[in-house]
């Protein structure tokens, strides 16, 4: 930016060209009263049509166009790419800087852009930048993005049966019961899975009114569980013999202790 005289915008690369072959004199546009903030943005429509441009150099290219007011679409317009690519660019662009140009600039990583896209599914970008970080390689960047997505699904599903089992007077499960899917303690009524679409109803309203109901979550599964009555156990020959022996002796106290009774009063 210079207030007197000429600023060369666009063709650096070309000019340089020119003077190393020895020529003197090359067409050129004038264009007069042309503001920095314009100056910037051509030079940026410029050079984001080059093919040799970097990831983070896009990406950090398109975001300074959005800054000096360009909107997704005249992006798009000016440099000819579509409003999908100019959306995934500024996507990109929110990431840490640093870590994505350490990347960029790791072979072995080999950063792609449709690995990098899987991080879009990530709202909060804080938590797209610790994947980032922590990643190994662009497919582990990749798969970390998708599990990460994926739990955030589970936890929003999970929050949609919560808000059903509310309405059908269902509580939740005593402290420690996410931990005694297999002690016995539990019996499951329904199982919804968390991978899968929030079902419209739960259908356990009825039950609900006539015994206590609870949720839980048993790995990736909503799920309604009561408590498990006690099973009456079928009694082998030799315990139904001392039960009847047990009886008798019984009834031969109960007969013991009213002959008791009837000798005091006879004696009274």
């Amino acid at each position: 930016w210079h207030e007197e005289g000429y600023t060369l915008i666009i063709g650096h690369r070309r000019c340089a060209a020119a003077r190393l072959a020895g020529l003197k004199e090359l067409p050129c546009r004038v264009v007069d009263d042309m503001g920095k903030k314009e100056q910037v943005s051509t030079m940026l429509e410029e050079n984001m049509q080059r093919n040799d441009l970097t990831i983070y150099e896009q990406a950090n290219g398109f975001q300074m166009m959005l800054d000096l007011g360009e909107t997704e679409e005249s992006i798009a317009e000016k440099t000819g790419f579509s409003k999908t690519t100019v959306r995934h660019r500024l996507n990109i662009a929110k990431l840490n800087k640093k870590v994505l140009q350490e990347k960029e600039k790791d072979d072995g990583f080999q950063l792609s852009l449709k690995d990098l896209y899987e991080l879009e599914k990530i709202p909060d970008v804080k938590t797209r930048d610790k994947i980032l970080r922590e990643s190994t390689s662009s497919n582990n960047l990749a798969q970390r993005a998708k599990s990460a997505a994926d739990e955030i699904k589970r936890k929003e599903r999970e929050k949609a049966y919560i808000k059903l089992c509310k309405a059908e007077g269902i509580k939740p499960a005593p402290e420690g019961a996410e931990n005694e899917q297999y002690g016995g303690k539990w019996e499951t009524v329904k199982r919804f899975e968390l991978d899968k679409e929030v079902s419209e109803k739960l259908g356990c309203k009825k039950l609900a009114e006539k015994e206590d109901l609870f949720y839980v979550v048993w790995w990736r599964t909503f799920t309604i569980i009561k408590k498990k009555g006690k099973e009456k156990r079928q009694l082998s020959e030799d315990e139904l013999q001392q039960k009847t022996k047990d009886k008798r002796k019984r009834q031969v106290k109960a007969m013991q202790k009213e002959m008791a009774a009837e000798r005091s009063d006879f004696i009274r």
